[in-house]
């Protein structure tokens, strides 16, 4: 007799907690290259020492984007834009680490309704385009 029993992990528990540890170890790498590249680049339009440096000095986040070589706060498109700058590649990385989730929810949905749990495939389902919508910006 065994004396400690297996316990019963869902599938769809199995694939969501697997998706996210990938997609957020994904995105740790990326991050931590974004951040080695941003020390090392030299022809960055945000040069890592100005933005320390601004911040050691105590400056708002208005005066740091304002007097930088971009004149203003950059936007996502910026990021994108840009992929190649050791900023874009550790913003991307964020992004994908807090978008992780979506992935995952429409995964664990799938194995939700394989596993006829048609209820909880419904609520993921629902859980899943209503992240897209937070994600997006967009108001009700």
């Amino acid at each position: 007799m065994r004396l400690y029993q297996k316990s019963l992990i869902p599938i769809s528990g199995v694939i969501y907690g697997q998706t996210i540890y990938w997609l957020t170890l994904a995105s740790s790498f990326l991050v931590l290259l974004g951040t080695i590249v941003s020390f090392l680049e030299r022809s960055s339009p945000l040069p890592a020492s100005y933005l320390l440096q601004s911040v050691i000095d105590g400056k708002s986040k208005a005066e740091i984007w304002g007097q930088s070589s971009l004149g203003n706060t950059p936007d996502m498109l910026f990021f994108l834009a840009n992929p190649t700058y050791g900023e874009s590649i550790t913003m991307i990385g964020l992004g994908l680490g807090v978008s992780s989730v979506v992935p995952a929810t429409f995964f664990a949905s799938y194995f939700l309704r394989k596993s006829r749990n048609p209820v909880f495939a419904v609520i993921a389902v629902l859980a899943g385009l209503l992240t897209c919508l937070a994600i997006s910006g967009a108001a009700i």
